[in-house]
């Protein structure tokens, strides 16, 4: 009796479902695979098989969700993909891709400036502190420190504004047709875009090595000059260490967007998923939407 208790006390903390995931009204086709892929690649290899058509998806929390197969680019799910929300910090995705088009030295200490503050997670660099520009870009991915993405675009020299017009000038490059920034830290909610969009801005991000690293990390630290002192950093991406592996991501959170996630995972077999969820209720909902998505997905499909 108590080898029982024990297990589900082990379900219960992994929050693994333990009901069947609820099938809902037909948001997605309950054929094999949506036609259509997000991203199109030049060998467009064969969809993923949905051998459980009628199972239409789990459900979620979040407003807006999507799961693209990362190689066929094929849809597998998809709830209000189009619809545009604000997508918050998920927004440093798009300003780490534009800064690091510059060509910056990383190496380079730069210092926090009075001018750079914001709200959210200042004490990492605080101004009047220094830091390498590879550790403003670790406390803007990993913490969502909204001085330090600021203090990367002074750096470049540009304004908020400057920034942001490049950063739009990207979407149209990677198809983005339905996004729009408007400055480049995600705390203004006029930074919108959809689930399907942000698909292709995590497709991007998974050919640059240095955002993919950072996004994919637990944890880091940051070094403050000219003391020396190491703060500590720890992902705002509470889908890691779960029960789906995740390579790399990124949260987003405003009163405007409630809670957003954005993330490539691996399912047991090391197929690669997009997995996007806008508007989940609370942070463990966005988790829990996340996890859902994932587990339903293998559930579902079969890869060759």
């Amino acid at each position: 009796m108590s080898s029982i208790f024990t297990i589900l006390l082990i379900i219960t903390s992994l929050r693994i479902p333990i009901l069947p995931l609820v099938e809902h009204e037909a948001y997605l086709s309950n054929d094999s695979v949506r036609a259509d892929r997000v991203v199109l690649s030049e060998t467009a290899p064969e969809a993923p098989i949905k051998e459980d058509v009628k199972s239409l998806g789990p459900q979620l929390s979040a407003q807006s969700a999507i799961i693209v197969d990362a190689k066929s680019g094929a849809v597998l799910f998809a709830k209000d993909e189009r619809e545009k929300y604000p997508i918050a910090s998920i927004v440093k995705l798009m300003t780490a891709l534009v800064f690091l088009e510059i060509e910056p030295n990383l190496e380079e200490r730069f210092e926090m400036k009075e001018e750079d503050s914001r709200e959210g997670a200042e004490k990492l660099i605080q101004p009047g502190e220094s830091a390498k520009l590879r550790d403003y870009l670790i406390a803007s991915l990993l913490g969502s420190a909204n001085n330090a993405t600021i203090a990367l675009v002074r750096s470049a020299g540009f304004s908020e504004q400057e920034f942001a017009a490049k950063m739009n000038k990207k979407t149209q490059e990677l198809g983005m047709s339905d996004t729009s920034f408007v400055e480049p830290s995600g705390l203004d909610p006029e930074n919108k875009s959809t689930a399907y969009d942000i698909v292709k801005l995590l497709d991007a991000v998974a050919s640059n090595d240095i955002i993919r690293g950072i996004t994919g990390m637990h944890r880091s630290s940051v070094i403050i000059y000219p003391s020396g002192i190491r703060r500590n950093i720890l992902t705002t991406n509470h889908l890691m260490g779960s029960i789906v592996f995740v390579e790399f991501g990124k949260t987003g959170y405003l009163e405007e967007a409630m809670f957003n996630l954005a993330a490539a995972v691996s399912t047991s077999d090391g197929n690669e998923l997009y997995i996007v969820t806008l508007g989940s209720d609370t942070n463990e909902d966005r988790v829990q939407d996340a996890k859902n998505l994932a587990v339903w997905a293998e559930r579902v499909y079969s890869w060759k």
